[in-house]
């Protein structure tokens, strides 16, 4: 189980990575203090994880790549200031750490989604934990470097490396490294301090479009807040909503999306300042802020296809021709070349993630990654095809403020004020071209999410994630009009805010206890003793073998199956981890994928062939397989008597490991 003085001191390491060298970087480019430290944790992250991934390509994964990217980075910002004087005042007023603070309270939420929760003699875990199954890709970093094999899928069939985009997956393994934790541990530290990058970010721009010391804490409250759908089924019934709307999906708020999903959070989270230093690029042209962009830019895609690539390159083009237009200084030429270095060098770090992507696409079968088809709003009482028709408005009018009611509404009220009429904010940020940049940014962030879906696999991760960009910039800008709002009394805006927050709070509270305290499950108990098993696996199993189980072994642990004890305490690749991992991992046509999760059913149900067992052991490169107590294949064992495999250990009453024997040359 994961240790908290590890996670702990992960945390601290990661502060100290990423924060500190995003700090000396972000006044290097000439950000004042308050905002500096508000952009330093997620700009510290992208510079240093594009950086350190690089390096590890060329030296191999080890503590000096990642002290490497921080010293370049230090050395970087200490040669700008020490040419142009700039970032020399470092003070850092009082009330930016009770900021830190609350930021850092309301970041554990998402963090204990990760954790384990200890009930008897059980093990209780959080449905959020099903997408955090991808752990075993930290371990698969920290145990045998970059660029990763592939954990999941070991046949022939498929690219022996990961097409998916890990650079999140990166950064918790430098941290599990330097410190000697599990991937587990390190991806609860991870989440962490996802969260509280995010939530410093959106504090900081909410304190600059406002001027006041109220809105960085209504910011970070704000994010806490849930949906409408619970308030709304108490009023029209839990069997009539499902009639009129669509159930809920993983398009959803702050604190859902960073339990759910950190690193596409975290990609948000770079698209934003990468924006905000197009905008600084403009002004201050020159080598640091181009190369900064640049490695922003492939963080952001590295961490997600969707948000990095798909709504950055909209919102970037955008803002580039807006920029391009409001006089920068150097003149439009200047910006526009240096912007296209940026884009060039983005795709050039990028790019061994874009060959494995290629070389997936191609096993595939090729096809279309997105397609344009409004998203569903509406439920079946509306007659087709008037419903999808109405779909296309309901999005602005329905779903957003079904789904952030508070931070929709007074965000974009307070968003298109200061756009149209910056200037008339003396003491808040009169920076026009910003603010209006990020208004670009979130019109291009819930439009894809409007109209652009995901075709690669079951849900529409590209809608869901879309609007992150703009939500954190909208929950900035609610936060900077409310408290302008208390400042000035304005009472009805007021009670219809609090209005709104009491509906929404009692969802986020849900969420926040579902993490907490995670889901009962009959095999509790069972799961508790899962590190014994995989403990005696890895004794018979090198690092570079591949381990066969029962893939939905503990499916009732999460919503959907998923092979969650592989996943968190194996320390293994697998041979086939299951269906709903091969489906972002391995590069199989959907049919194909079907037949070997069949496959794998039927052996480990007891049931497999001669045929099935000899696929395992050649076909698929199943080095070492374990049956337990829980598989039908306890009693109906296929590999006892099996050519393919010797017995190697058991446990009484609990667990067999059988090792794949040599293949012979006529085999």
């Amino acid at each position: 189980m994961p240790s908290l003085s590890l996670a702990a001191l992960c945390i601290a390491t990661g502060l100290v990575l990423w924060m500190a060298s995003g700090y000396a970087l972000a006044r290097s480019l000439a950000f004042d203090r308050t905002i500096a430290l508000a952009l330093a944790p997620v700009l510290g992250w992208a510079v240093q994880n594009a950086l350190a991934l690089l390096l590890s390509l060329v030296v191999g994964f080890s503590p000096v790549a990642t002290v490497s990217a921080v010293v370049l980075i230090c050395a970087a910002g200490l040669l700008r200031v020490r040419r142009d004087g700039s970032g020399s005042d470092h003070r850092i007023p009082p009330h930016t750490l009770w900021v830190c603070l609350a930021a850092a309270v309301m970041a554990a939420g998402p963090a204990l989604a990760v954790l384990p929760k200890f009930v008897g003699d059980g093990v209780a875990v959080a449905p959020a934990l099903f997408d955090h199954a991808k752990i075993a890709l930290i371990d698969q970093i920290v145990r045998e470097g970059v660029p990763p094999m592939n954990p999941v899928y070991g046949g022939a069939e498929a690219p022996a490396g990961v097409a998916y985009y890990y650079l999140w997956q990166f950064g918790a393994a430098q941290l599990a490294q330097l410190t000697g934790a599990t991937g587990w541990a390190a991806d609860a530290a991870a989440s962490w301090l996802t969260a509280f990058s995010t939530l410093l970010l959106m504090a900081g721009l909410a304190r600059r479009f406002s001027g006041r010391a109220l809105a960085p804490f209504l910011a970070i409250g704000l994010s806490g807040l849930g949906s409408l759908r619970p308030v709304l089924a108490a009023m029209a019934g839990e069997e009539t909503l499902p009639h009129w709307l669509q159930p809920a999906t993983g398009l959803a708020g702050w604190l859902f999306q960073t339990s759910w999903s950190p690193h596409h959070v975290q990609a948000a989270g770079c698209v934003v300042v990468a924006v905000m230093l197009m905008v600084r690029l403009a002004r201050r042209p020159g080598a640091l802020a181009t190369a900064t962009l640049a490695l922003l830019a492939a963080a952001a895609y590295q961490s997600s296809i969707w948000v990095g690539g798909v709504v950055f390159i909209l919102a970037a083009a955008g803002c580039a021709l807006f920029l391009a237009r409001s006089r920068p200084a150097g003149g439009a030429g200047t910006f526009l070349l240096l912007g296209g270095v940026a884009a060039v060098v983005a795709v050039a770090i990028a790019s061994p993630l874009l060959v494995e992507q290629y070389r997936s696409a191609v096993a595939r079968g090729g096809g279309r990654l997105i397609a344009i088809d409004p998203f569903e709003v509406l439920g079946p009482a509306l007659p087709q095809p008037l419903g999808r028709a109405l779909d296309v408005p309901a999005y602005w009018l329905v779903l957003l403020v079904v789904e952030f009611p508070l931070v929709y509404l007074a965000g974009a009220i307070m968003l298109a004020r200061m756009a149209a009429r910056p200037n008339a904010w003396p003491d808040a940020w009169p920076d026009g071209p910003l603010v209006r940049a990020l208004a670009i940014l979130t019109a291009a962030s819930l439009g894809t999410g409007w109209l652009l879906v995901s075709t690669t696999g079951v849900n529409n991760d590209l809608g869901w994630r879309a609007v992150l960009p703009g939500l954190m910039v909208l929950t900035a800008a609610a936060g900077a009009g409310l408290a302008r709002c208390v400042e000035r009394r304005a009472a009805l805006p007021l009670v219809l805010a609090m209005a709104a927050a009491t509906a929404t709070l009692p969802d986020g509270l849900r969420l926040a206890a579902e993490n907490l305290a995670g889901k009962p499950s009959p095999s509790a108990a069972a799961f508790a003793r899962s590190p014994a098993l995989w403990q005696a696996v890895r004794r018979h199993a090198p690092p570079d073998a591949r381990v066969a189980n029962n893939p939905v072994l503990f499916a009732d642990m999460t919503p959907w199956p998923v092979n969650l004890s592989w996943a968190l305490f194996a320390d293994r690749r697998s041979c086939f981890a299951g269906n709903e991992l091969a489906i972002a991992f391995a590069a199989l046509s959907s049919a194909r994928r079907a037949a070997i999760a069949d496959q794998f059913r039927r052996v480990f149900a007891g049931d497999g062939t001669p045929d099935d067992i000899r696929a395992l052991a050649r076909t698929h490169r199943c080095d070492v397989v374990v049956v337990t107590v829980l598989d039908g294949a306890w009693s109906h064992d296929p590999f006892a008597a099996s050519p393919f495999y010797r017995f190697a250990e058991a446990e009484l009453g609990l667990w067999r490991i059988y090792i794949a024997v040599p293949r012979k040359t006529d085999d």
